[in-house]
Formats: structure tokens, C-alpha cells, sequence
């Protein structure tokens, strides 16, 4: 049987989502081959770069390689190139790898900036809508704050320290809100007076986060930027960005070297060109069944819309957003409707397949404003919330190793008290001094059970299986050989004994000591050291292949 291809151009969240529906659906029909195109060989969750440039969390912790994600989709192939054009007549990609035919098309390249032609943003702003601006931006903040610290001129020194982000909707207010975050730690690095370092947003309207109904939830964002030092400045509408700062519409200025601009989103330029009828913000118009639109307003034959690059409004929600539950919702109903063309079920239109639960928006890790399921709220709960949509997502594309890392980024790895508990769980102190208590309980283990305890042994058990289990346990506790997963037992070794031999304070000491090693203690002076990193390696490899900085699935 002759092999049909289904090609999705973009792994973001459309993309990548789709990619994920139609595999599973497609699974048992080998004909179907699904080949996604991206120029970069990992999915980057976009509204998560806020804390990658705030240095809040490492780079890595936005991106997921994509062999990580479709290794156990076989029918999956990834390409990495850049796609240059479409023959819809003769039904191929171009792209910098070749010509690629395709028997359905879903368009999801996801978008960029839109500096609404702003004269110098580009040349002496930042943008933040990549992994690589993003990373600019992280440099850029470190090393500016620097150069104004050991400034001597108070002109030049406050040019320095005044950071400036350009628009209050959902992106320009969590960087904000990071930023007040990273504020203090610059100021504690540099020696600086925080006060120093001044956090400037410009809003070109009369309020901030406008795409909220809600209001009182933006006022709630707005008192919080306020209160932490914020110079919020509405009505100021920018009309230029020099070397030396930036100009707004009443030829006033900012002195400032630190412009991000995050007031708008725009489809990416390259689609220009493609022959489709094209919306608001340079996107593809969509019909009812997210087939895109030709100049003429007829549906494309097999060509889909999703994500960024999609201009289409629903009757009953409206226009659909630029964020991930407009991405999902979109690409939901191309899925479905690729599988009805190809005679796996009924075509739906997206009105039927919408799905929004709410939002949240996070002012830095430890506040957030949300409305979901119809409930506003805000602060710690709110923050949890909008985790716990991050984390929603990951298990809609199947990824338990992205949860599982998502939870050490966020929570459990997290520096300088950035997570929503304020840092008091946060793992990142030094294993070394737990090592003690580790190496003492694997021997209180091995001489429990050789009943070397004194008037402690008849707490447990000696010359019995149980007594074998308590030896194994304890050595690799003491040796620091799979010690979270030792100490899980020694959990339930004396839980055992507690309810085999009655209580004893004895007890409560060991299933404390055992959670206290949990740490990661088995790295200090441990076999751990070595052992787990070999583990991951051997498993993960199994399970989710091996990265590559460049995938071409089509040669093999």
C-alpha cells in the first residue's frame, strides 16, 4: 500500500498537539505517515519564556526535545528544516531539505512580535517571542545592571539601572512580575539599593491587561506591580526607540538602554506569499472547519490552520486568542477534521470542539490573578492554578518526563525563594550535610537486624526474611545505592514494626530520618553520584531516544 503523508509545518502548541491526535488516531494504519517540520528540533513553551529571560529557570527548562516527545510515536517523523513555500496544485512542501508531497496539510508555524513598525525597536529594543530573544534579554538584564553599578555619572547611571517593557498584556505583565523578582537579586548581587534599579511598563491605553473582562482582577495586578516599586505609565504611547531610550507620541523621553517590546503578535512574515486570504496581524483566514481561506474565499483543498498563524472567529467565544487553549482548540478541530477526510469519523466545525477553561496570569512566582471554570481569584491559589494548566498541558501530549521536570524546575530546584512557597521547598542546599544521617540510619538498619540494638531489638526483626530485607536496605542506605527508593522501603519497614511490635519513639525518628534523606543524600560520598546519571541515561534513552541537534526522519 502506497504511503500518504499528513505534514504539520510547526511544533508548537498547535503542532505538536496535532501531531499527537493524529498518531494515536492513525496508529494502527501504517499507511499514514505524520511528518512534522520545524526549524528547530525542539517544541519551546512560548508563554513560559518570561522566566527563562528573568533567569527565574535554566533555557532548558522550556524546551522538550521532540524525540523526547514522539519517540514512542513510530509514525511520527520528525524533519528539521525551514519550509519556503507551498504548490497547493501539486500538493508539496518546499522546503530547505527538498520538495515533500502531502495528502493533507495543517499550517501551524506559530507567530512574532509586532512592533506595529515602530522606527528603531528592532535596532535598539529586545523582543521577546523566541527562545533566542529571550536568551538576549538574560544576558542583556545581567549585564546592563553591572555596567550601572560601577557607573559614577547619576545621569548615565539611572539610564542604566531603568528597565522598560513596552505593553500590559499577558506577556508584558509576567515579565514585569519577574522582573520585580530578580530586582532584588541584582540589587543583593551589585551591591545595589533595589530602589536603584527602576521597572518601568508602558501602556499605550488607559489600562492594563485589557483582554480581561474581568476588571477588578487587572486592578488587583495593577496594585501588586505598584506596590512592588512599578512605574506603571498609562496612556504613553511609544513612537520610537533611540540608543539612548525612547520617545513617546509627545516627544517626551525615557533614558533607558533596556527596551522589551511585548505589545503585540503578528503571524510569522514568511507565510506572506502563500496565496491565502489573510487577517488581522499578516494570519490565515479559517473556515468553520479550520480549512484555510484562498484569496478568492474559497476553502484550500487539505490545507488546515492552527495556532498563531490562524485568523478565525467563533460565533459564540469570538476571535480565537493567541494563547494555548486557542492553539489546542484549533488544532483539535483540524485533527478532526484531517481524520473525517480521510474516512475516520465526522467533520465537526470548531464551535463544537472549543475548549476553554480560563486563564492566569502569573506577576512574577509567587502571585498570579486567574479566572477558570468561571471562579476569579488571585494570589498563592491562583499561582497554583496557572501550574497546574502548564502541567494539563504536558499530560495532553503525553509526557510524563516533562511533568516530572516541570516539578523540579518550578518547586523542588527553584533559587533565590522563586516558586510559589517562597523557596521553603525547594531542594537546592547542600545534599553533603544529610550524608551523616543517611550513613546512620543504613547501620541502624544492618544492626537491627543482626540484633546488635540493645533494648531496641525487640522492635524489629532478626534471622527472618524480614531481617534479609532489613540488611539489603540498610546497605545501600549506607552506601548511598538507590537511596530514595531504600528509604520509601525503610518507610514502610517501620511502619511494619510499629504495628507488628507496638510503638516506640524509635519509629517516628527512623520515618522522619528516612523522608530527611529523600534529598538526594545517596550524592554525597554515594554510589548515587554515579549510578543515577548512568540510570537516566540507559532508561531515558530507551524510552525517549536520543537528542539531536538536527532530526531527518525521512532518510530513514
Amino acid at each position: 500500500m502506497a504511503e500518504k503523508n499528513i505534514v504539520i509545518v510547526g511544533a508548537g502548541f498547535g503542532g505538536v498537539f496535532a501531531a499527537k491526535t493524529l498518531s494515536k488516531k492513525l496508529k494502527s494504519h501504517k499507511e499514514y505517515n505524520i511528518i512534522l517540520i520545524d526549524k528547530h528540533s525542539y517544541f519551546t513553551y512560548m508563554t513560559e519564556l518570561h522566566e527563562v529571560a528573568s533567569e527565574r529557570v535554566l533555557p532548558k527548562h522550556v524546551q522538550e526535545d521532540l524525540e523526547h516527545l514522539f519517540y514512542q510515536n513510530k509514525n511520527v517523523k520528525l524533519l528539521t528544516a525551514e519550509v519556503n513555500g507551498i504548490d497547493k496544485s501539486a500538493k508539496i512542501v518546499k522546503t530547505t531539505h527538498g520538495d515533500i508531497s502531502y495528502e493533507k496539510l495543517l499550517l501551524a508555524v506559530g507567530g512574532q512580535s509586532n512592533d506595529f513598525g515602530t522606527p528603531g525597536v528592532k535596532e535598539h529594543g529586545f523582543e521577546l517571542w523566541s527562545m533566542e530573544e529571550s536568551l538576549k534579554i538574560r544576558a542583556h538584564i545581567e549585564n546592563i545592571i553591572g555596567q550601572g553599578a560601577g557607573e559614577l555619572d547619576p545621569i548615565k547611571r539611572e539610564q542604566l539601572l531603568t528597565v522598560a517593557v513596552v505593553g500590559s498584556g499577558f506577556t508584558g505583565a509576567e515579565l514585569m512580575g519577574e522582573f520585580i523578582e530578580q530586582r532584588k537579586i541584582l540589587a543583593r548581587d551589585y551591591k545595589l539599593d533595589e530602589k536603584e534599579i527602576k521597572l518601568v511598563l508602558l501602556e499605550a491605553s488607559p489600562s492594563i491587561l485589557n483582554m480581561l473582562k474581568d476588571r477588578n482582577l487587572a486592578n488587583k495586578a495593577f496594585k501588586y506591580m505598584t506596590d512592588n516599586g512599578v512605574d506603571i505609565r498609562l496612556n504613553s504611547r511609544v513612537t520610537g526607540v533611540t540608543e539612548d531610550g525612547v520617545v513617546f507620541s509627545d516627544d517626551t523621553t525615557l533614558p533607558t538602554k533596556s527596551l522589551i517590546w511585548t505589545a503585540g503578535v503578528k503571524a510569522k512574515s514568511f507565510i506572506s506569499d502563500w496565496g491565502f486570504k489573510y487577517g488581522r496581524g499578516g494570519r490565515i483566514e479559517a473556515d468553520d472547519y479550520m480549512r484555510a481561506t484562498l484569496d478568492d474565499e474559497t476553502p484550500a483543498a487539505d490545507i488546515y490552520v492552527a495556532g498563531d498563524t490562524l485568523s478565525y472567529v467563533d460565533e459564540k467565544t469570538g476571535p480565537v486568542p493567541q494563547t494555548v487553549e486557542g492553539a489546542e482548540s484549533a488544532a483539535r478541530t483540524a485533527s478532526n477534521n484531517i481524520l473525517a477526510d480521510l474516512g475516520f469519523g465526522k467533520a465537526k466545525t470548531f464551535s463544537e470542539l472549543v475548549s476553554y477553561h480560563g486563564f492566569a496570569v502569573s506577576i512574577g512566582s509567587q502571585y498570579t490573578v486567574a479566572s477558570l471554570l468561571g471562579l476569579n481569584f488571585s494570589g498563592f491559589f491562583a499561582s497554583l492554578a496557572k501550574h497546574g494548566i502548564n502541567l494539563f498541558f504536558y499530560s495532553q501530549i503525553r509526557s510524563m518526563y516533562s511533568i516530572f521536570h516541570y516539578m523540579l524546575d518550578e518547586f523542588f530546584r527553584t533559587e533565590n525563594g522563586r516558586n510559589p512557597f517562597k523557596g521553603s521547598i525547594s531542594r537546592l542546599g547542600n545534599v553533603l550535610w544529610s550524608t551523616p544521617l543517611r550513613i546512620f540510619l543504613g547501620l541502624f538498619w544492618i544492626l537491627a537486624a543482626l540484633g546488635n540494638l540493645g533494648s531496641l531489638n525487640d522492635l524489629f526483626w532478626q534471622n527472618s526474611v524480614l531481617s534479609f530485607v532489613e540488611i539489603a536496605t540498610g546497605a545501600g542506605i549506607l552506601v548511598g545505592l538507590m537511596t530514595w527508593p531504600l528509604a520509601l522501603v525503610s518507610i514502610v519497614l517501620t511502619i511494619a514494626a510499629w504495628a507488628t511490635n507496638g510503638y516506640d519513639i524509635t519509629h517516628l525518628f527512623l520515618i522522619l530520618s528516612s523522608l530527611a534523606i529523600m534529598n538526594g543524600s545517596g550524592r554525597g560520598f554515594g554510589l548515587d553520584f554515579y549510578v543515577v546519571p548512568l540510570l537516566q541515561k540507559i532508561f531515558g534513552g530507551l524510552w525517549y531516544g536520543k537528542s539531536k541537534s538536527v532530526y531527518d526522519d525521512l532518510q530513514k
